[in-house]
C-alpha cells in the first residue's frame, strides 16, 4: 500500500472513530430509552374516574376548564333522568358550567391513559416548535397544555401535546409527540392524542331539532323598521310566499324566501354565555319569529357585531325565549336548555336568518 492511500484510510479510520464517539455523546443515556413501552402517566388507567378537572391551554382556544358536575350545576331540564345524566358529565368552568360533551372529554382522558413510551427526540428546546411542543401560550404556537387533577386540585397528568402520527411504522395505531413541562427531553408515545382547541369543539353545536316543514310563519324584524314575513297556508304546501312583494317586483327564487324557514333547521351554535353577563338590547338587535303548525313559537333576538361584521372575528349574539306547547318534552327541553344562555353565531348563519326585501326580490319587467 503506497503511503499516500495508507493515509487516506488513516484519515477515514480516525473520522470514523471521532463520528462514533460523538453518536455516544449525544445520544440519550440508557435511563432515558428504559422506560420504553411503559405508561406515560402509571396508574392512570385504573384511576380515570378519580380525574375531576381537565384544563387544555392554547394560544388559538385559550383556557378551557372541564369540571365534573354535580346535581345542580349548569342547565337544569324539566327531565329527570336527563338531570341525573347531566350530573354525571362535564361543565366547562369558563362558561359558568355550561355542559360539555361528556363522551369527548371522557375519551381525551382515556386516551392520556392509554398513551406509552415509544421513542425519545430532541432535547433542543429551539427544536421544539417544530414538533408543536413549543410554549402553548406563544403567538402561532399549536401546542397545547394539558393538565388533569383529581378532587382537591392534586395533579395527575400535565404535559404539553403536540403533532400527531397518524400511522407509525409497522403498527396500524398513530403517535402523539409530548412533553413534560420543566423537562429538557421531547418524546414520540404511542398512541392518538388529539385535542380540540376552540370551544365549538367541545359543546353540542346543534341546539334545535325543528325542522322546516313544521314551520307556518316566519317573521324577520330588523332594527331600522324593515319587516319580511313569509307564511304557509297548509303544512303540505311546497314552497313559503313572501308577503308585501312591492309593486313591480317579483320573488327572486323560491330557495331564497324557503331557506329562511331552513336556517331554524341547522343552527349551529359556536360560543356561549351567561344571559346576565351578555344581555342583549332589543332596539337594536334583529328579532326572528318562528311559528309551527303546532303551536311552537321560539323568538331569537340577535345582535349585530360593532365594525366589520364579517369573518371569523365577526361575533353575532342570539337570545332564545320559547313560548308555547307547554307539557310537552320539546317545548320545556328547550326552554330549559336556551333560557339562561345567550350564544354565538356565525355571520353566514345571520345572513341566512335576517334577509331583507332587496335579497329577495328582483324586477317582474320582461316576466
Amino acid at each position: 500500500m503506497s503511503a499516500k492511500n495508507f493515509l487516506i484510510l488513516l484519515v477515514a479510520t480516525v473520522l470514523s472513530i471521532v463520528a462514533a464517539a460523538a453518536a455516544v455523546v449525544t445520544r440519550p443515556g440508557d435511563a432515558v430509552y428504559a422506560n420504553l413501552g411503559d405508561p406515560v402517566v402509571p396508574g392512570l388507567i385504573d384511576n380515570l374516574n378519580d380525574v375531576d378537572t381537565v384544563r387544555i391551554e392554547s394560544h388559538e382556544g385559550g383556557a378551557l376548564t372541564f369540571k365534573r358536575m354535580a346535581k345542580g350545576d349548569g342547565t337544569q331540564t324539566a327531565d329527570a333522568k336527563e338531570d341525573a345524566k347531566q350530573a354525571g358529565g362535564w361543565g366547562i368552568v369558563e362558561r359558568d358550567m355550561y355542559p360539555a360533551k361528556a363522551s369527548q372529554v371522557n375519551a381525551l382522558a382515556l386516551r392520556v391513559a392509554e398513551l406509552t413510551y415509544l421513542a425519545p427526540k430532541t432535547t433542543t428546546p429551539e427544536l421544539f416548535p417544530r414538533l408543536e411542543l413549543g410554549d402553548p401560550d406563544a403567538v402561532g404556537s399549536k401546542s397545547v397544555s394539558l393538565r388533569l387533577n383529581a378532587k382537591g386540585g392534586r395533579p395527575m397528568v400535565d404535559m404539553v401535546i403536540g403533532k400527531a402520527r397518524s400511522t407509525l411504522e409497522g403498527s396500524a395505531e398513530g403517535g402523539t409527540y409530548f412533553r413534560i413541562p420543566g423537562k429538557e427531553q421531547a418524546w414520540l408515545a404511542k398512541g392518538s392524542v388529539e385535542i380540540g382547541k376552540l370551544i365549538s369543539e367541545w359543546i353540542e353545536t346543534d341546539i334545535f331539532d325543528i325542522q322546516t316543514k313544521r314551520i307556518r310563519r316566519v317573521e324577520i324584524h330588523h332594527a331600522d323598521g324593515e319587516k319580511i314575513s313569509i307564511f304557509k297556508e297548509q303544512q303540505s304546501d311546497a314552497d313559503f310566499v313572501l308577503n308585501g312583494v312591492p309593486d313591480g317586483k317579483k320573488v327572486k327564487s323560491r330557495f331564497s324566501v324557503n331557506g329562511i324557514a331552513s336556517a331554524i333547521d341547522d343552527y349551529k351554535i359556536m360560543d356561549v354565555a351567561r344571559r346576565e353577563k351578555h344581555p342583549i338590547d332589543p332596539a337594536v338587535a334583529t328579532r326572528a319569529v318562528y311559528e309551527t303548525f303546532d303551536g311552537l313559537t321560539v323568538t331569537a333576538l340577535i345582535e349585530l357585531p360593532q365594525g366589520d361584521p364579517k369573518g371569523p372575528q365577526a361575533e353575532y349574539w342570539v337570545a332564545l325565549d320559547i313560548a308555547g306547547g307547554e307539557g310537552t318534552a320539546e317545548a320545556d327541553g328547550l326552554r330549559a336548555r336556551t333560557a339562561p344562555w345567550v350564544f354565538r353565531i356565525s355571520d353566514y348563519r345571520y345572513d341566512a336568518i335576517a334577509k331583507r326585501m332587496k335579497d329577495l326580490v328582483e324586477d317582474a319587467a320582461g316576466s
